[in-house]
C-alpha cells in the first residue's frame, strides 16, 4: 500500500479542531481515500493544505504544510511533516 501521512510537528496558539504535536493525518494513496482508523481529527483547512502537496513528493521524501489559520485571533496554526511512504 502506498500512502502518505502528515504528521504535527508543531501547534501555535488553540488549534479549532484541536490537533495536538504528534496528531496524524493518513492518506491511502491506492484509493485516494483518508484512512479514518489511522488517523486523528480531520479539518478540512488543514485538509486542503496537506492535498497540495500529495503530487509533489517522492517515497522517502519529506514535505512540510500549514494550515491556513495565521493564529492571530481565536484559533492556532498548525504545521505539519508529510512524508510518502511506499509499502507501508
Amino acid at each position: 500500500m502506498k500512502r502518505t501521512i502528515a504528521t504535527v510537528t508543531c501547534v501555535t496558539g488553540t488549534c479549532n479542531a484541536g490537533y495536538q504535536v504528534g496528531d496524524k493525518i493518513i492518506v491511502n494513496r491506492d484509493t485516494a481515500c483518508i484512512d479514518k482508523e489511522g488517523s486523528d481529527h480531520l479539518c478540512i483547512f488543514a485538509l486542503g493544505a496537506i492535498l497540495v502537496n500529495l503530487c509533489r513528493i517522492e517515497p522517502g521524501e519529506q514535505a512540510f504544510a500549514s494550515c491556513p489559520d495565521p493564529a492571530t485571533g481565536q484559533g492556532g496554526n498548525v504545521l505539519f511533516d508529510i512524508v510518502e511512504e511506499e509499502n507501508a
